[in-house]
């Protein structure tokens, strides 16, 4: 079992590549509801700014 804790207004870094997040880049999350957490990335490929992940997601992180 994983035990991971809020990671409001926390930077991560991204610990494995998924979607078009990529290992050793940094990201902030900007807000955590426990079921979902959301990254503010500025990605010139989509237009748009914030990131609804679900928690199982939240092992490809780590805080910075």
């Amino acid at each position: 079992m994983n035990l991971v804790g809020s990671f409001q207004a926390q930077t991560l870094k991204c610990i494995k590549s998924f979607a078009f997040f990529k290992e050793g880049h940094t990201y902030y999350c900007i807000y955590d509801t426990g079921s979902y957490f959301y990254i503010w990335c500025q990605n010139e490929h989509i237009p748009v700014n914030e990131i609804k992940l679900p928690k199982e997601c939240k092992e490809n992180f780590m805080r910075a």
